[in-house]
């Protein structure tokens, strides 16, 4: 059987390892999404605009995590999960 090398590894010589730093950037993304939902920008007691029936605040928050849902898919596609623990399984 022959080494299995992830995306880039001919690069780097690491299997995984642009996967790896790909999927620190999406949950780098992920937690920039988290801060930006909370409406940091609003004035206190400042009037909201209604975007889709709700104030804009809630629909910022929602778009954010709605799209930090999207990269935690993405990052958990990237992510490889053994199917046994180490030293069970047939190949052991």
């Amino acid at each position: 059987m022959g080494v299995q090398r992830g995306v880039g590894a001919e690069r780097s010589g690491r299997p995984g390892s642009a996967r790896r730093a790909l999927r620190r950037v999406l949950l780098t993304g992920i937690a920039a999404l988290y801060v930006l939902s909370i409406p940091w920008y609003r004035e206190g007691g400042g009037p909201s605009e209604l975007w889709w029936g709700l104030p804009d605040w809630v629909a910022v928050a929602l778009g954010c995590y709605a799209v930090a849902a999207l990269l935690n898919a993405v990052a958990w596609l990237l992510t490889e999960v053994p199917d046994a623990a180490p030293g069970e399984g047939p190949e052991s």
